[in-house]
């Protein structure tokens, strides 16, 4: 692995756009146990319904479809989870891999697993998070190595320890 995410062609901008942190805004948050609830309820309570509003409840409602990455300088940029290819750690730097483009993450291969859907993505090593919509094909031919090619031309091995786990996976089992 080089570390490049792509082989041809520009950046196409696939993150949506430079996010300010939510401590940037002058807001005020509290919890209030109700054990009536069976789910989280969150109750956003401001003036009218602004700029900062809506960008906190779009925060919320694209939680599925769009990961926050945390950059250097506290700077954050917002990825759509569908246009990730891969995410790994490379010479203690953590990068998400997208389309044409690698972006440099501050925040852990761990943090951004359990931030994703299970059903999309699996661990192929303590290191690296493959996106299965974007894996082209599995070669499990190679003795006790399972080559893994992925979109963009990207070919990347899962670690010994993680092949029984995500043969299990593919025939329809769980990832543990």
């Amino acid at each position: 692995m080089d570390g490049s995410c792509f082989s041809h062609g520009p950046p196409d901008m696939i993150y949506t756009k430079e996010l300010t942190t939510l401590s940037s805004y002058d807001v005020s948050v509290s919890f209030q146990e109700d054990s009536s609830l069976d789910k989280i309820e969150v109750l956003i309570r401001a003036p009218d319904r602004n700029a900062q509003v809506e960008e906190i409840l779009a925060r919320f409602n694209d939680r599925e479809t769009f990961l926050d990455l945390p950059t250097e300088g506290g700077r954050s940029f917002r990825v759509r989870t569908d246009s990730i290819i891969r995410i790994y750690s490379q010479n203690r730097s953590n990068y998400v891999c997208v389309a044409d483009e690698t972006i440099r993450t501050t925040a852990s291969v761990n943090d951004l697993s359990q931030r994703l859907d299970a059903d999309s993505f699996l661990r192929i090593s303590r290191f690296e998070i493959i996106n299965l919509e974007k894996a082209v094909h599995f070669d499990f031919s190679i003795a006790g190595q399972l080559k893994i090619r992925l979109e963009e031309n990207q070919t990347v091995y899962a670690s010994r320890r993680y092949i029984s786990v995500i043969r299990n996976y593919l025939k329809g089992g769980e990832a543990k």
